[in-house]
């Protein structure tokens, strides 16, 4: 998989953002021609290419990188990570609709069930309104969208609120996913106030994959360590948003685990932070 920035620009300024956005801002956006050698050379046997920020959107030639990614690659499957709030425009939304990718998702981060939470996560008034009229115009026009909760100490415990919402408003999305937080930027500088440990999120976490059942929406959890949530879970939980090498780690009671090759690993981050005791090896019943 490759996941590469278009911008490093940003209409929110998440208290939770991965980047420390006040260093961020004064970057620039990455130049066309690096962006052009990232495309050209992904390999094609890789899963994805996800296109990301900042929020790409804000990029002007955004629509002229995705059908040249398109061009060079018939066949890959495209990721697009964004906050939703420029699709809130209607002409834009259609905009991306009249590309004709196909084989393609936006996933776009919704924090809390009202503008209370969410607002109060990404600092930027009426970004709440502006992401729920993103998502409601791209499913209009038929463009698969993954919605993702990435969860921290201001939402956790509205987590199956937040999935309640999204099957009432959004019953056509294609996939909901919870993303335990990776505490770097924006996170680790607020650390005191939106890190939660895994335990704390898992029964609110469990209660939000219930309320998703049957809604025909895809549920999933994303850097959740197996021997964190019932076994009835683990397949939810398959699968990571990042695979660069230290990103991710197991702790030394790993090493007896019974399922660690099934496992999505720990922020390394996050142990930094937390440490280990909430961790165990799994043992299977010969």
């Amino acid at each position: 998989m490759v996941d590469w920035p278009v911008t490093f620009r940003c209409n929110n300024n998440c208290i939770s953002c991965i980047s420390n956005t006040s260093l961020s801002e004064g970057r620039g956006d990455p130049p066309w021609e690096q962006i052009k050698f990232v495309i050209d050379t992904v390999d094609q046997k890789k899963d994805y290419l996800g296109i990301s920020g900042g929020e790409p959107t804000l990029r002007n030639e955004l629509f002229n990188i995705l059908s040249y990614a398109r061009e060079r690659h018939p066949d890959l499957y495209i990721f697009i990570v964004s906050n939703g709030r420029m699709f809130s425009y209607m002409e834009y939304a259609k905009k991306l609709a009249g590309l004709g990718l196909d084989n393609f998702m936006v996933g776009i981060a919704l924090y809390g069930p009202d503008a209370g939470i969410h607002d109060s996560i990404t600092r930027s008034a009426g970004s709440f309104a502006q992401t729920v009229q993103g998502i409601k115009n791209l499913l209009e026009l038929g463009i698969p969208v993954e919605i993702r909760v990435v969860i921290n100490r201001l939402n956790y415990t509205a987590l199956d609120m937040i999935a309640a919402f999204v099957v009432r408003e959004f019953p056509s999305a294609s996939r909901m996913v919870f993303l335990n937080m990776k505490m770097t930027g924006n996170a680790y500088i607020n650390r005191d106030s939106v890190m939660v440990k895994i335990k704390e999120t898992v029964p609110h976490a469990e209660k939000a994959i219930g309320a998703l059942s049957g809604s025909g929406i895809e549920a999933r959890l994303y850097h959740f360590p197996l021997c964190t949530i019932p076994e009835s879970l683990w397949g939810a939980a398959a699968g990571v948003t990042k695979t660069d090498p230290g990103e991710l780690r197991f702790v030394d009671t790993c090493a007896q685990c019974d399922v660690k090759d099934r496992c999505s690993m720990i922020w390394s981050t996050y142990v930094g932070l937390a440490g280990d005791g909430e961790f165990h090896a799994v043992k299977r019943r010969p």
